[in-house]
């Protein structure tokens, strides 16, 4: 049986490679946002491009937060990645 289990993760692995390939995103961003699931492509794609003030909003936006909060979220979290 543990051989059976062996094989499903690897091919769950390779699932999840081919989604991440195919919507352009960052494996290793997964890591770097804790508790960030939620939140949607654009605030990778903000983070990518280096525009804080656009990843503040959206973060703004999906938590509810106060600007401070989510500035020195977002800002943790550029640096992590």
């Amino acid at each position: 049986m543990y051989a059976d289990d062996a094989s499903r993760l690897a091919r769950l692995e390779r699932q999840v490679a081919f989604l991440y390939r195919h919507f352009g995103l960052d494996p290793q961003l997964a890591d770097a946002f804790p508790g960030t699931d939620s939140m949607p492509p654009e605030f990778t794609q903000a983070l990518r491009a280096n525009n804080l003030i656009a990843a503040i909003k959206i973060y703004r936006e999906v938590t509810g937060c106060g600007l401070v909060e989510a500035k020195a979220a977002v800002e943790r979290i550029a640096r992590s990645v």
